[in-house]
């Protein structure tokens, strides 16, 4: 069976890796951000396992190791002189095969509670979720929140954990290797996503919760062979999943008692199951015959003699057609009417009928990794909310196009290269993208390309608990020619949404790239509906940045901290 790509193995002697990836997009620029970051005579080559920005404006990366390790590297993007650090190390700590510390993220109240929750395998038969306290350079107050989650040891060990629009901790883990608690099997919580409150306690609103009975109450979700990362969706809160596979890597919208068919199907799911939003052959494409094509007005439909299995936004080429106005790569599918269907925006002539030929998906390696969602107002519009993929094996990345409105994916293509074993993702206070492999110490950047003046706004939306705060920060897309005053306030919706500090930032022809922090508020209320506002950033002669504010009403206002507690 094929397992998950963590490298086990140290590199052979005199292995040279390279000292950049490649971006494709000329509309982005990458340089090395880190290279060998180890400490002072620390060069066992620890393995990235991930990477993410504290969400509070105090410019700290926080890197995973999968020994056990995290690591921050501070004041990189307002300072002179950064400054790597340990914040904590894992102990115990289990690191054979896939095993160790392989998932983070942040409280939804990071701003004001300043907790962080990492994903780690403490033993051969058991994985924890342990949350720190990140307010001093130092993690304090180590706290055990989910305990007695499953692994053999080996390998589909999972590691995806965030929390999505309801505030609630989520997380993921596959099938340990060897099929474990795949298909309808609701007692263990091996392939499958699991939810709890953030101390660790049990939602009563679970879909599977039945008391003493068989099921395990926390589970979620069911039917994912590995799913080792998850990204919430900024704009939504929806949880997207991404599952390494045996013949398919799939990408799933997960939602309560979700069903994504494995280890019966991979991207063949029947009704009562979940398809993947994303999906493409595992180290290699598909090619289906075509029987017919046609065109009307600039809309290609295409039929094939059996089922295709092509998705929405799925990028193919087309190829010997009788009529070569349809043989085309980088076509994007719009449409599936059927399962021997499927239709295309392509310009061209219309024709009523020509036969032959076929559609290869794009081959975009064998091992899915961790993804980020595009939310800055940084690069231009058409990037905005764009989903960002990467694959182990292939070392690359990929750029998926995102409807704004039905949320459907437009396009996939490729965008970066030559990433040592690449593993995760993350958007940067400045509006950049970050990067990283197993197989490296080098971290990425890619800034995108500004052509003119601009507000950069790290995230265009935000989710805040109900008397709690959020961070995002604000810079400038090029040096100015005079100091520039940007001011922010809200311009729609509910008045308890507040700005508490940046309402009037200052930036000068020395400090225009240095994200300055924007905090807001959330007072509480004594309704429980969930609430919304706008708040605009704003500069004379720019063009304003709105930022999206949803409200989660938890029904308390700053809830406490509970002590851990959960259902082996």
């Amino acid at each position: 069976m094929r397992r998950y790509c963590i490298p086990v193995l140290c590199l052979a002697a005199g292995h040279v890796l390279p000292v950049s990836a490649t971006v494709s997009d000329l509309n982005w620029t990458e340089t090395v951000f880190s290279v060998n970051r180890n400490s002072p005579g620390d060069v066992s080559g620890k393995l990235h396992t991930g990477l993410a920005w504290a969400p509070d404006g105090s410019d700290r990366l926080f890197v995973l190791e999968k020994n056990g390790r995290v690591r921050v590297l501070s004041g990189s993007l307002t300072s002179t002189s950064p400054v790597w650090s340990t914040f904590a190390t894992m102990t115990p700590i289990y690191t054979s095969s896939e095993c160790g510390l392989i998932g983070m993220a942040f409280d939804p109240d990071f701003a004001r509670n300043h907790l962080v929750y990492f994903f780690v395998t403490v033993s051969a038969s058991e994985q924890q979720i342990i949350r720190y306290d990140a307010t001093t350079v130092v993690g304090t107050g180590r706290t055990v929140v989910v305990s007695g989650l499953p692994t053999n040891g080996n390998n589909h060990d999972g590691g995806g954990i965030g929390f999505a629009a309801d505030g609630k901790l989520y997380w993921s883990i596959g099938d340990l290797g060897n099929g474990t608690g795949v298909d309808d099997n609701l007692t263990s919580l091996a392939a499958k996503v699991g939810r709890a409150n953030r101390d660790g306690s049990l939602p009563a609103d679970n879909p599977f919760v039945d008391g003493a009975g068989p099921n395990n109450d926390f589970i979620f979700a069911r039917g994912f062979r590995n799913p080792f990362t998850m990204q919430i969706q900024p704009s939504t809160g929806a949880l997207w999943l991404n599952v390494v596979g045996t013949s398919y890597e799939q990408v799933f919208v997960v939602t309560a008692g979700d069903h994504g068919g494995y280890n019966d199907y991979e991207n063949n799911q029947p009704d009562g199951y979940i398809t993947p939003r994303i999906v493409y052959r595992t180290n290699g494409s598909d090619t289906r015959p075509l029987s017919t094509a046609s065109r009307s007005g600039n809309v290609a439909t295409f039929t094939t003699p059996s089922p295709h299995r092509f998705r929405v936004g799925g990028n193919l080429t087309i190829s010997g057609v009788a009529d070569p106005s349809f043989n085309q790569s980088n076509l994007y599918v719009a449409s599936v009417p059927d399962a021997t269907t499927f239709t295309a925006q392509q310009v061209g002539p219309d024709v009523g009928s020509s036969n032959g030929g076929q559609a290869v998906t794009l081959n975009q390696g064998g091992c899915l990794t961790g993804g980020a969602f595009y939310d800055g107002s940084a690069a231009a519009a058409d990037y905005r909310g764009n989903f960002f993929y990467g694959d182990c094996n292939s070392d690359r990345i990929m750029r998926a196009r995102i409807d704004p409105g039905s949320n459907a994916v437009l396009s996939v293509d490729y965008w970066a290269t030559s990433i040592n074993s690449q593993v995760d993702i993350a958007t940067g206070p400045d509006g950049a993208l970050y990067y990283t492999g197993t197989s490296t110490n080098n971290i990425y950047r890619a800034a995108f390309n500004a052509v003119g003046q601009a507000l950069v706004v790290a995230n265009q939306n935000l989710r805040i608990d109900e008397g709690g705060e959020a961070i995002t920060t604000v810079s400038l897309a090029m040096a100015p020619v005079a100091d520039v005053t940007v001011t922010i306030s809200r311009s729609a919706g509910d008045t308890d949404v507040n700005v508490m500090a940046g309402a009037s930032l200052t930036f000068t022809a020395v400090d225009w790239m240095q994200p300055q922090p924007l905090r807001l508020g959330a007072i509480g209320d004594p309704d429980t509906a969930d609430d919304a506002a706008t708040i605009s950033v704003s500069a004379a002669g720019l063009t304003a940045v709105p930022v999206s504010v949803t409200v989660l009403d938890l029904g308390v206002i700053n809830p406490p901290l509970f002590a851990n507690g959960f259902e082996n």
